[in-house]
């Protein structure tokens, strides 16, 4: 076992795929546990939009599944996403994915106005959702409120050095749920997840360059030695 061997919690379930896993290898303990629970919402109507625009991987897969049992046919729109894993799960329901943000808000709505500001636009989103393309939009858009996320409560037994932080619900959940005397490092998803951080704790608080998997394990090991 090596000495420097850390526990790093992160704030979602991974895959085997996961480019997280490289921690382990590397001689850390991976804890991924989500400190949410996922609530869909009953989807009564579809809004008839140019393009969708989906926030989260869960955002499209209950949208999709709504538009599939009210037998709306999403096939003439274009269909935008929040990341790279939100544009697979699109891809993964055979939804052909037209525009994919993997910066800062900011500068994925000046993309998106870019390329959609004429056309209507519906922002598939969560309950609680910062919102945080709108705020740039300024043309009309509708919404759907395809879920709602709720804090789950599970005891961390292991000290845990860092938390990837994968949302500012999920980072304040499993902060309750932490002896947090012994965090010394958050690492965050996006700048929603960043102020979160900064908000309720002053230990070392890092921003990932995009909002996907690679991007936070970079900026996990290029301030490892902080």
């Amino acid at each position: 076992m090596k000495k420097n061997k850390k526990n790093i919690l992160i704030t979602r379930t991974i895959n085997k795929e996961s480019p997280f896993w490289q921690l382990s290898n590397d001689g850390h303990k991976v804890i991924a546990q989500s400190f949410v629970d996922i609530i869909p919402k009953t989807i009564h109507k579809i809004p008839i939009a140019s393009v969708y625009f989906y926030y989260s991987k869960n955002a499209a897969k209950y949208f999709l599944s709504a538009a599939n049992v009210l037998q709306y046919d999403l096939s003439k729109s274009e269909h935008a996403a929040m990341g790279s894993g939100t544009a697979q799960m699109l891809e993964s329901l055979g939804i052909k994915t037209n525009f994919v943000g993997v910066d800062k808000p900011k500068s994925i709505a000046q993309s998106l106005i870019n390329k959609y500001a004429d056309t209507s636009i519906c922002f598939v989103r969560a309950d609680q959702s910062t919102q945080s393309i709108q705020k740039f939009w300024k043309n009309e858009y509708s919404e759907v409120i395809a879920y709602s996320v709720n804090p789950r409560s599970i005891k961390i037994q292991e000290e845990i050095h860092t938390i990837i932080a994968t949302s500012p619900m999920n980072l304040i959940s499993a902060l309750k749920c932490c002896n947090v005397k012994n965090i010394k490092r958050i690492v965050c998803i996006g700048p929603t997840t960043y102020n979160a951080a900064a908000n309720i704790s002053d230990v070392d608080i890092i921003m990932a360059d995009k909002a996907n998997e690679e991007s936070m394990l970079e900026a996990y090991i290029k301030t490892s030695k902080r």
